[in-house]
């Protein structure tokens, strides 16, 4: 049996593998997850009974990413290294990617962000297999092998996840009541520099907007002081119950927005960057609409508000969107142990 270690620097990263982990570990291998810790990474380990090590300290800035980015990869060496990892699993990531080029390991590095160009440079030449799904853009080359799906089918396909209506008495809710799930970004990561959402006039207006026709559900990365009265905490355990439930979803994170829509929720994503399965699922499927600025969010908004019956629309297009997208995990997990037994595997 194999030491597999998986390294994690988003709360996403963490529901994107705890469900191989888990099968992992009911084959017989180790598994040891080393964590960022920043906003809920580490709560969310802790509820499903995986095992962690710390890695660092989120902090801000620019020059404080560098540092992290340094402290990370030697911090998770030492861990590594000490754990006797046989296999090394991420999102791309020089943190794990080094570790493993130093330990003579298989690396496996799924990735799904085409913007993320300084990452890519950073972790690729380490990478043993580049895992991508089929809607990403670019040719990663010969290490690249692709995927009919979304890396949030990995955790809410519905071979991973039910949605359990007793969540929304969690925030106050009741089954048939009329919410929206709202998502504001800090904006602080290093491919969102010089990129946008809305303004602090559309935020307002988005939420006067929502407000009238049902209760909102607003979630933000920093609180910020103009909106403490309206933040919602919402239990990161219980987030994707909630969003399978809502009536809509607005926000600036591609994440949750993605995640909504794969969960049939209709979805409206405001950034200025675009991303392979966002646009996928928007051109393929409309479950997802993409917009470069707020004004035009907030127009999308009032249309989908207008539409009667939108929740069984888009639950047909999800069922289409099913039909053609496979869910990833299982697919992860072979991929896993094929390198472990040829870590050469192209």
């Amino acid at each position: 049996m194999a030491n597999i270690l998986i390294d994690v620097g988003h709360p996403a990263h963490v529901h994107l593998f705890r469900r191989a982990a888990q099968i992992w570990q009911s084959q017989g291998h180790r598994i040891l997850f080393t964590a960022l810790d920043r906003e809920m990474i580490l709560r969310l380990l802790q509820f499903y009974e995986l095992p962690y090590r710390v890695t660092y300290r989120r902090r801000r800035g620019r020059i404080a990413l560098g540092v992290e980015l340094m402290a990370r990869t030697i911090i998770t060496y030492r861990i590594a290294f000490g754990f006797g990892a046989d296999l090394f699993v991420s999102f791309g990531s020089p943190t794990a990617g080094i570790p493993a080029r130093l330990m003579g390991k298989p690396y496996l590095a799924l990735t799904d962000t085409e913007h993320a160009k300084e990452q890519h440079a950073l972790f690729k030449p380490f990478a043993t297999v580049i895992a991508t799904p089929t809607a990403f853009t670019l040719d990663m080359g010969a290490k690249q092998v692709r995927y009919a799906g979304f890396h949030e089918l990995a955790y809410l396909h519905p071979d991973e996840f039910t949605p359990d209506p007793q969540a929304l008495s969690t925030v106050g809710l009741t089954t048939g009541e009329t919410f929206f799930v709202v998502r504001f970004v800090a904006w602080g990561a290093s491919h969102d520099l010089r990129q946008r959402g809305f303004t602090s006039a559309e935020k307002d207006e988005l939420l006067h907007e929502l407000s009238q026709h049902g209760r909102v559900l607003l979630s933000v990365e920093n609180d910020p002081a103009d909106l403490p009265a309206n933040v919602t905490r919402l239990p990161p355990e219980l987030a994707h119950h909630l969003l399978a439930f809502a009536t809509m979803y607005v926000g600036e994170g591609a994440t949750m927005a993605s995640e909504a829509a794969v969960l049939g929720t209709p979805s409206v994503f405001v950034n200025t960057l675009g991303l392979g399965y966002c646009l996928d699922l928007q051109n393929n499927y409309e479950l997802l609409y993409w917009h470069r600025d707020g004004r035009s969010a907030l127009d999308r908004v009032r249309e989908l508000l207008s539409m009667p019956d939108i929740k069984a629309t888009w639950a047909r297009r999800r069922a289409h969107m099913l039909s053609e997208k496979i869910n990833p995990t299982p697919w992860l997990v072979e991929l896993g142990s094929r390198l472990l037994e040829d870590s050469t595997y192209p």
